[in-house]
């Protein structure tokens, strides 16, 4: 799988989770790649999986992130209109 497929899938599940303009949002870069990590069946690096566990203030089993747990942050801290 490459870059530009990873990518691909990862606006689709974010435009499907109902995140407006996907490409124009500001993310936390740690989510960013835990999503990339997980579309493309790799491992996430601890130090990631600590800040999304963090923001999320859940409990994450290493070394996977649950889906949509981006989407589920995004909104969290998605500006106002």
């Amino acid at each position: 799988m490459n870059l530009n497929m990873i990518m691909t899938a990862l606006v689709a599940e974010l435009t499907d989770d109902e995140i407006p303009q996907a490409l124009s949002q500001r993310f936390v870069l740690a989510n960013i790649w835990a999503d990339l990590a997980r579309l493309a069946g790799e491992e996430l690096p601890a130090d990631a999986l600590a800040v999304v566990g963090r923001a999320l203030d859940a409990t994450i089993e290493p070394p996977r992130v649950r889906r949509g747990s981006y989407a589920e942050h995004a909104r969290q801290f998605a500006p106002a209109d």
